[in-house]
Order: C-alpha cells, then sequence, then structure tokens
C-alpha cells in the first residue's frame, strides 16, 4: 500500500511538473514564468523526497537541499536582473 501510494505521488508530481511547464512556456509575463519556474523547482524538491522515501536511499535528501539552495539563488538572481537590469 505504501508503495503504491508513493508511486501515485510520483505520477502525479511528474504530471503537474508537466502542465506547469507548458505554464512556463505559453506564460504572457515574466512574473507568470518565474512563478512556474519556481514551482517547477518545488515539485522537484518534492519528488526527490518521494524518491528517497521510495528508494530508501537518503542521498536525494541531500540532492533536494542543494535544488533548494541553487533554486532560491536563482530566483533572487533573476529578479534582481529584471529590476535593476544586472546582476553587480
Amino acid at each position: 500500500m505504501f508503495t503504491a501510494t508513493v508511486n501515485l505521488g510520483i505520477w502525479l508530481l511528474i504530471g503537474l511538473t508537466g502542465i506547469v511547464l507548458a505554464r512556463a512556456f505559453k506564460g504572457p509575463a515574466m512574473t507568470d514564468r518565474l512563478l512556474a519556474v519556481n514551482m517547477i523547482t518545488t515539485k522537484l524538491v518534492a519528488l526527490f523526497l518521494l524518491l528517497a522515501l521510495q528508494e530508501g536511499n537518503w542521498v536525494y535528501l541531500d540532492v533536494a537541499l542543494v535544488f533548494v539552495m541553487a533554486a532560491s539563488v536563482a530566483t533572487v538572481a533573476i529578479v534582481k536582473f529584471f529590476q535593476e537590469g544586472s546582476l553587480l
């Protein structure tokens, strides 16, 4: 039962990530695209956590942590770039 639930969660996250990816390409404004990319990173972190549960390999937790840190730095850099025109 636990494995079936985790598998269902994994497939739902993959499907929702595909829908949000379509929104990231279609988004009329840059804020729509930025929010879509943030949602994709959140879903990928949840996917890493579910994979860690399913496989019993806790290295996925470290990967998820690094992914969250990189995504937050990238988001701040993108917002600063669009506000000021440069990163420095």
